[in-house]
């Protein structure tokens, strides 16, 4: 039997609890969850779920048997693969998952509800976007490249991966340390004294935005859901006008899709959906299976054009609204002990604060980037300002936004942020004190414009 009872119980039952994973409604849901998501994941690490797939080595030892025990052989391996796949594939899901609830604690203490009901939370964040089409992977790709934008400093570390004994069996970890310095004898200390290490390799890299690759997909594949869903509700406002494309997106809206480029022309939904649409004569049969209607199919590729564009704007702008918010009210040293999103950088490099300037006009500023710089280079000089207050302040002071949009817009009393303006506006005229100040807004803001 290629495959242990265990083994296949342990993918079914992850698999089901990560599909019943919904929204959920307190923080105390969601801790529940991770831990139980927790204990999948160490149950299948101790199961081997992660170790590497080595059937091409088995195949190599096919030479001297016969033809039928060789096709025996490949059957064996195929299903060994197959195996070795969903092994893998129930682990990667877990850990989107994982870092997915983790990322859902800090949405809800920030109330940020809407992009909340479009995370991964069973950690299949694939099967979401493909359901929306390719505007929502497109706009996820965009997004992925922002959160992955490096600062400016290398960070040397090397990755190591080690074998230990984990419930009697042995398991490789890859780890990642800071520097090359008696590394077996601290992979040792670590991990006991039967830990070896198997390999070392030295990497120089920028440190991104977001540095976790789960959290990034996560985030990114999120924002691409929520911009999708408002980018086909604000196109598909106007389908009353076009009695075609409204019957077209009707079909595909009861079949839980939004574009056929989510499917794949062998797919048998594909062909389900296509029958749909000749019924309404909105297709017609062809000889290599169906084409839409004449006409039809110049509107539906608008549509996609359309969509795929202001899919990927509304993620960006939604993305760096929501970063910047979080970034202007946060104080320094709580960015680094509670991220909004995990592994998410604690400060911003001038590569970084680029993403901003696309938000200016919304926020009524000059460059939200260099406002984002004059902020972060005088928190030094914020004492005795609240430091949700400050940021508040300093961009009230700085946008042409009312004081009450600002105090919505940070969720700050209206009040407060007033007295706390007025702190910033002492700070800012005169003294030795307010000289260094503003020294470092004109650093700040000469920085924006530079790589």
């Amino acid at each position: 039997m290629v495959e242990t009872s265990s083994s296949a119980s342990l993918i079914a039952q992850a698999n089901r609890f990560m599909d019943e994973i919904g929204e959920p409604s307190n923080e105390d849901e969601v801790l529940r969850n991770l831990d139980e998501l927790e204990r999948f994941k160490e149950d299948m690490q101790q199961s081997g779920f992660s170790a590497p797939f080595i059937g091409s080595a088995n195949a190599k030892k096919a030479e001297d048997l016969g033809e039928a025990e060789v096709a025996d052989l490949r059957k064996q391996l195929r299903k060994m693969k197959d195996a070795a796949n969903a092994k893998k594939f129930t682990l990667n899901r877990a850990m989107i998952a994982i870092a997915a609830n983790r990322i859902a604690v800090r949405m809800l203490e920030r109330n940020m509800r809407e992009v909340l009901r479009t995370l991964p939370l069973g950690g299949n964040y694939i099967a979401r976007l493909v359901r929306h089409g390719e505007h929502a992977v497109h706009a996820y790709s965009v997004l992925l490249d922002t959160l992955s934008t490096a600062g400016t400093e290398l960070e040397r570390s090397v990755l190591v991966t080690i074998e230990r004994q984990v419930g009697g069996k042995k398991v490789q970890e890859k780890i990642k340390l800071l520097s090359e310095q008696k590394i077996e004898e601290r992979v040792r200390r670590a991990y006991g004294k039967s830990a070896r290490v198997v390999s070392t390799e030295v990497r120089g890299v920028q440190d991104s935005l977001v540095r976790s690759r789960g959290v990034r997909a996560c985030v990114a594949s999120a924002y691409a859901v929520l911009a999708a869903d408002k980018a086909e509700r604000e196109f598909d406002a106007e389908l009353k006008k076009d009695s075609r494309i409204h019957a077209y997106v009707e079909i595909l809206t009861k079949n839980g899709m939004s574009d056929l480029s989510a499917l794949e022309d062998d797919d048998d939904r594909y062909f389900l959906l296509m029958e749909q649409l000749a019924a309404k004569g909105l297709a017609v049969k062809a000889p290599e299976g169906y084409a839409l209607a004449e006409g039809l199919a110049e509107e539906v590729d608008e549509r996609r054009k359309w969509l795929k564009g202001n899919a990927a704007r509304k993620a960006s702008e939604e993305l760096s609204l929501d970063l910047f918010k979080y970034y202007m009210s946060t104080p320094a040293r709580r960015r680094e002990s509670a991220p909004l999103f995990p592994s998410l950088s604690g400060s911003l490099s001038l590569k970084q604060v680029r993403m901003f300037g696309q938000v200016s006009r919304t926020l009524g500023v000059k460059d939200a980037g260099s406002l984002l710089l004059e902020k972060m280079d005088s928190e030094p000089l914020s004492a005795g300002i609240k430091g949700d207050l400050f940021g508040a302040a300093l961009f009230s002071l700085r946008s042409s936004r009312g004081k009450k949009w600002c105090a919505e817009f940070f969720g700050v009393g209206e009040e407060e942020l007033e007295e706390a303006r007025g702190k910033v506006e002492a700070l800012l005229s005169g003294g030795e004190r307010a000289r260094k100040f503003m020294g470092l807004v004109k650093d700040a803001r000469g920085k924006g414009g530079k790589e």
